[in-house]
């Protein structure tokens, strides 16, 4: 039974426990079959046996599937706060729109994320750095001030959490960047969560161009 997660810190995330990552070295030839979705995932060999990997696999599949619509609207009203930021010059703008920022974050979450529980918390941490590239700590810190950081912070280490966390793809997160792949391939589905506030519609479509953007730039 999943443990409901009662430190909520900003209107978007939630606290999450480190999960343990089997131990794993690249290999261009070996991979694991997945027999319940029919894929295999290559590139890595794995040190557990198939079946620890596997039971590992489905779970991380099932946490990604459940956050990503979440980690993707708060990330793209993250970026899109962080454009608008990067304007101002007076910290007294900054402060005012900080603080309109943090509405804007409410109106759109609510409690929603309030009661999520905390490994769902510890994936959505995970995948809001992996498309901002912001620490939750850091979040914290801009949007609520260092002295909230700081003891977030103290009252997740000793609950065995840390705020500070990033994501390593080609490491300890690599089957949750797996997960993410196939999602954005088309080849897993994930549950949907539409955007409620104009500013998160608003938000996204700014990202969609953006990725559109980066993307032709590529191929270019």
């Amino acid at each position: 039974m999943e443990i409901k997660n009662k430190f909520l810190f900003v209107p978007f995330v939630v606290l999450g426990l480190s999960i343990s990552s089997y131990s794993q070295k690249d290999s261009l030839n070996k991979g694991v079959y997945d027999s319940i979705n029919g894929i295999v995932l290559p590139y890595y060999e794995i040190i557990a046996s198939n079946k620890e990997y596997l039971k590992k696999w489905r779970r991380t599949k099932y946490f990604v599937q459940s956050v990503y619509d979440y980690a993707v609207i708060s990330s793209a009203m993250l970026n899109a706060f962080e454009d608008t930021l990067s304007n101002f010059s007076s910290s007294r703008k900054r402060k005012k729109y900080l603080s309109k920022a943090n509405k804007q974050l409410k109106k759109e979450f609510g409690n929603e994320i309030r009661n999520m529980s905390i490994t769902r918390g510890n994936y959505l941490m995970k995948l809001i750095y992996r498309n901002t590239g912001l620490t939750t700590f850091e979040i914290i810190k801009k949007y609520r001030g260092a002295v909230k950081a700081f003891w977030f912070q103290a009252l997740c280490v000793v609950n065995g959490q840390d705020l500070k966390q990033t994501y390593k793809p080609s490491e300890e997160d690599v089957l949750i960047e797996k997960a993410v792949e196939l999602i954005e391939s088309g080849k897993l589905t994930y549950t949907k969560r539409a955007p409620v506030s104009e500013e998160a519609k608003k938000a996204l479509k700014k990202a969609e161009k953006k990725k559109k953007k980066a993307k032709n730039k590529k191929t270019n």
